[in-house]
């Protein structure tokens, strides 16, 4: 068991970081992984996301609106998009290749700080808070949050992963 505890400058941790069982992890608890891969959404693929959850806000979907009303002038990027976007990112950073199957336990403390208009660059900045050994499992918790090309965190969020031993 680790915990993150001293804010001291660690170096940054190389990516993609891959380690064959998850309680490997414990080595780059409180380290800053290197930033993932940058991304880009377009309006075509925030379509496809509003047609399958149903969510037709038209701030994210009508471009002629927006343009007219909107401060940007730009539709914005679905929060939920952008959440859902985040494990992709994450599998960029670090993966466990062993045989453990890994789950999504709980996502928590989500924020929405910054708008994402189609067509804005953003990454996934993150960093291990705990790795823990249960009896079944173990426990990885991780601070995520979402940059957009301007330094600014337009998401931040914490998530506990396990992986089953």
């Amino acid at each position: 068991m680790s915990e993150a505890g001293d804010e001291r400058a660690l170096p940054v941790v190389s990516t993609p970081l891959r380690v064959a069982s998850a309680i490997e992890l414990v080595a780059v608890v409180g380290r800053e992984f290197a930033p993932s891969r940058w991304l880009v959404v377009t309006q075509d693929e925030i379509d496809c996301f509003v047609a399958l959850t149903g969510d037709r806000n038209w701030v994210h979907t009508d471009v002629e609106r927006a343009a007219r009303e909107l401060p940007e002038a730009k539709t914005i990027v679905p929060g939920q998009l952008l959440l859902a976007l985040v494990p992709g990112l994450l599998q960029g950073v670090y993966q466990v290749t062993g045989s453990g199957q890994g789950y999504a336990a709980t996502i928590r403390n989500v924020r929405f700080r910054q708008t994402v208009h189609p067509g804005d660059v953003f990454r996934l900045r993150a960093r291990l808070t705990l790795v823990r050994q249960r009896q079944r499992f173990v426990q990885v918790d991780a601070v995520c949050d979402l940059e957009l090309a301007s330094g600014q965190k337009a998401l931040t969020s914490q998530r506990t992963d396990i992986f089953l031993t």
